[in-house]
């Protein structure tokens, strides 16, 4: 049986003062990367995530978080402002300060944080990789060097959709990330088990 999952979808522009920087999202594109996303995960562990809202808004980040781009601050006061409904919430944003911005506490607040980008087939992946941080999958190759593994272990990791890494075109979850998506606290919260 599919777990449906609202999604909440906000694009967020940063204010510099009283100036509103370049955002380049557009609700279409936010959209259609959130479908593609939601697809790449249903066809693997029949987890649908389906857009509830989706609006537009200006913020200024904090005193102490970076102004041109989301950082770990900026991420709390975001999640803070517009937290998660009865769902997910996705924020999709410009840029990102770092790659994994939020990935830590995202489970706790339901609430991903996705920088732009124009391709949308690389979005997606990217957008599912943040879903998955949702649904409690950490990364497969979480803290090891990548001198110390083997060829055919790492091969293995940039196959996974949980990669820390650049995502491959067709990425993949093990049987084992499956039950754990299906049986975590979030997808428990919609019919998992």
């Amino acid at each position: 049986m599919a777990i449906l999952i609202p999604v909440d979808l906000t694009i967020i522009a940063l204010r510099d003062g009283d100036r509103e920087l370049p955002q380049r999202w557009t609700t279409e594109h936010a959209i259609a990367a959130l479908r593609d996303a939601s697809d790449l995960l249903k066809a693997q562990t029949n987890i649908e995530f389906t857009l509830d809202r989706c609006e537009r808004v200006a913020e200024t980040m904090p005193p102490g978080a970076a102004s041109d781009a989301v950082d770990e601050s900026g991420y709390g006061f975001l999640a803070a402002t517009h937290k998660a409904g009865e769902g997910v919430r996705v924020l999709a944003v410009d840029r990102l300060a770092a790659t994994e911005v939020g990935a830590q506490l995202g489970q706790h607040t339901r609430v991903c944080v996705i920088p732009y980008d124009s391709d949308l087939g690389v979005l997606a992946r990217t957008l599912a990789h943040a879903l998955g941080h949702l649904l409690a999958l950490p990364h497969v190759d979480g803290g090891r060097r990548l001198e110390s593994v083997g060829d055919s272990q790492l091969a293995a990791w940039k196959k996974n959709l949980m990669y820390s890494g650049t995502l491959g075109r067709v990425p993949e979850l093990s049987q084992t990330q499956v039950q754990a998506a299906r049986s975590s606290p979030l997808a428990r919260r919609f019919g998992g088990h």
